[in-house]
């Protein structure tokens, strides 16, 4: 789809990049002052942005104890995180999770880095490591009619350092499971251009190699190194010019290769995914205009973590090239005593995609993609009134089904208290994997196999939101933000009913054919409703206690019939204490609790029928804990260790996220970084 990079890495053209927007308060370590652009698309102080929108530091992510982004990410309400291995963290917003989720748009500075022929991210194939992460913004609730598909139920913009600020330094992580982590990041200024690159490794072991064969086993491991989950070694650059007064450009790019181990949809199970990712990016600002244009590659082999001997497989080859170009046009006017602040933009993506399991048998499909939208916010008095609009134009979908509206209202109670009421739609435009998807698929019946197969005329997912919202920062000890909210979702694509028919054995196959499904628009109905409160203390200085919860509760409809829906959980909180103790020492700990869910997990039988069985999960809590003690008066040089789901490490015994996915296990290990 014609998702743009939205946002680009900076808060406003008009300053250098990576500046603070010259007509609202930079970012800054003061925690009542803050700037969001992933909202509105220019930098805005969080109070007044038409969504609700969290903001996670560079000093929530060091004291996280985490060691990926969506383990960061728990810490947000409403964010779900799903683990079905070590290396695959599976993110929504307010429910709808799933293998490969792929209803979250993620993006590093505004660039979006899904892969297209699942809309869904793989995580350790970014990049970036948390040590260039200078904050990362959460958006709640509907993103298209500012960032198209796959922004369907909220957008993560991961924003990297600005070239030249902050320290160089040098960041070493070890632990068990098999966990090393290592990176080197220099920065710096000359005249009017800066500088960041860094290069680092990341290694993660399974949770679990209990399930392992012998060499004498009548299936083998895909990779050599069935022990580890994720490895990545990873090299990432910028270069940033101010070219005058009101202009500048920047130059980025960066390289990923290792392995990645990821479930796939239905009965294929655990996979391998050998890479090698990369992307270019360039972005030019001249006044009011801003050109920016990327180019994301992966190249990769998979397979079946274990694969049969001498039987079927199920490798594949994957290739997919994606360009993007927007240009971007913004504006302040005033007609009598409303101020406007306009923005409006075009976009085209093209994509190139070249995988065994797609139809053609792995000959390239092409599609190209085109984009306009356009944002007012209007201003008068104490009100803010809000409005964006978004067309994307789809090869496969009609212009009509793409239409993405969002209104809002904000209203400045005081100068530190908003109410906010905003309205919206957005949608998910069919995966190249839902469209041309050519594969037989195995069934949980040994010599089975269904013939699955995309479809070109399906409908995008589509979910419409009335949310209200409170953000208060009325006193110097707290911030406090509260939104309600209703969904209706309709026609989420899934595989649908087989069609059976009868075959002969086919021994390329090693089965017989039981029926042939296809990608299809759901019947159900989806209808949610559900709360959200966030509230940080800053009792004392050098003390921060934070707390949030989420209710939700979801119902499916279908047939005049309505039973809960139970994938999402009903309730998930979090309580995190972050304190600086005299002699330089930081401690952090953190409680996540997520309630029961009972997933449905769909298959066919020996008969060709599709069949869904519960599977419950039981509510779970995971607790971190980290220290961390700077021995120098300098502060150069930090020293730290975490223990990250502290009931796993003390029982053995780990938690189980998803039905199908592995027990997560608990994490130990240390850190040393220096800043020079």
């Amino acid at each position: 789809p014609a998702d743009g990079a939205g946002a680009a890495p900076v808060a406003d053209p008009a300053p250098g990049p990576g500046a603070p927007a010259a007509d609202g308060p930079g970012y800054a370590d003061d925690a009542y002052r803050r700037t969001v652009v992933s909202a509105s698309r220019y930098g805005q102080d969080p109070m007044d942005s038409p969504s609700t929108v969290t903001v996670l530091t560079e000093d929530d992510i060091r004291l996280s104890g985490a060691t990926n982004i969506p383990d960061i990410l728990r810490q947000v309400a409403g964010v779900d995180v799903m683990q079905l291995s070590a290396a695959q963290p599976d993110v929504s917003i307010r429910g709808f999770n799933r293998e490969l989720s792929n209803k979250v748009l993620v993006l590093i500075d505004g660039r979006s880095v899904y892969h297209d022929m699942l809309a869904a991210p793989f995580w350790g194939t970014l990049p970036i490591s948390l040590q260039e992460i200078e904050r990362i913004e959460v958006i709640r609730g509907p993103g298209s009619a500012m960032y198209g598909a796959n922004a369907m139920t909220g957008v993560v913009n991961i924003i990297t350092r600005t070239p030249g600020e902050g320290d160089s330094l040098l960041h070493l992580e070890a632990g068990q499971p098999g966990y090393v982590q290592g990176t080197a990041l220099v920065t710096g200024r000359q005249g009017p251009s800066s500088w960041r690159l860094s290069a680092g490794h990341h290694q993660t072991g399974r949770w679990s190699a209990d399930a392992l064969p012998g060499p004498e086993s009548a299936v083998q491991p895909f990779v050599d190194d069935p022990s580890t989950s994720l490895t990545a070694t990873r090299a990432h650059g910028r270069v940033d010019r101010q070219l005058g007064d009101a202009a500048w450009m920047s130059l980025s790019g960066g390289y990923a290769a290792g392995m990645t181990e990821f479930y796939a949809f239905g009965a294929l199970g655990d996979y391998a995914l050998p890479f090698r990712a990369g992307h270019a990016r360039l972005d030019v600002s001249a006044g009011p205009v801003l050109l920016r244009g990327f180019y994301n590659t992966l190249d990769a082999d998979a397979g079946q973590w274990l694969e049969p001997e001498g039987g079927r497989t199920l490798d594949n080859t994957v290739s997919n090239d994606v360009i993007d170009v927007e240009v971007e046009g913004r504006a302040s006017v005033r007609t009598g005593a409303v101020q406007h602040r306009l923005i409006g933009g075009v976009g085209y993506r093209g994509k190139w995609v070249e995988w065994t399991y797609l139809e053609g048998g792995g000959e390239p499909i092409e599609e190209h993609h085109a984009r306009i939208f356009v944002h007012d916010e209007a201003s008068v008095g104490p009100v803010s009134l809000v409005g964006s609009l978004r067309l994307d134009r789809h090869p496969l979908v009609p212009l009509a089904e793409t239409v993405s509206p969002r209104g809002a209202v904000v209203w400045r109670v005081a100068e530190q208290t908003r109410l906010r009421l905003n309205a919206g739609t957005s949608f998910r435009a069919p995966s190249q994997m839902e469209s041309y998807l050519d594969l037989n698929q195995p069934a949980s019946v040994d010599g089975v196999f269904v013939r699955t197969r995309g479809d070109q005329n399906l409908v995008p997912e589509r979910i419409f939101t009335v949310e209200a919202g409170l953000h208060d920062a009325s006193s110097p000890v707290h911030r406090l933000d509260v939104a309600l909210y209703y969904n209706r979702v309709t026609d989420l694509i899934f595989v649908g009913d087989i069609v059976p028919e009868r075959s002969a054995f086919d021994p390329a196959e090693a089965g017989f054919a039981v029926g042939t499904t296809t990608f299809t628009n759901l019947a159900p109905v989806y209808d949610g409703v559900g709360g959200e409160a966030d509230l940080r203390l800053f009792p004392i200085d050098g003390l921060e206690v934070y707390t949030n919860a989420a209710v939700q509760r979801t119902f499916e409809t279908v047939d005049g019939q309505t039973v809960p829906e139970g994938s999402a959980s009903v309730f998930k909180g979090n309580l995190g204490v972050l304190g600086r103790l005299p002699g330089r020492v930081d401690l952090s700990g953190h409680v996540h609790y997520v309630s029961a869910q009972t997933w449905l997990l769909r298959d066919y039988n020996a008969e060709g029928d599709l069949i869904a069985d519960a599977g419950p999960i039981p509510g779970r809590t995971l607790l971190v804990a980290r220290g961390a003690w700077r021995p120098d008066k300098d502060e150069r040089v930090e020293l730290s260790a975490t223990a990250w789901n502290v009931l796993a490490l003390i029982s053995g015994e780990g938690v189980r996220e998803h039905p199908e996915g592995q027990l997560v296990a608990g994490r130990l290990f240390g850190a040393l970084t220096w800043r020079f």
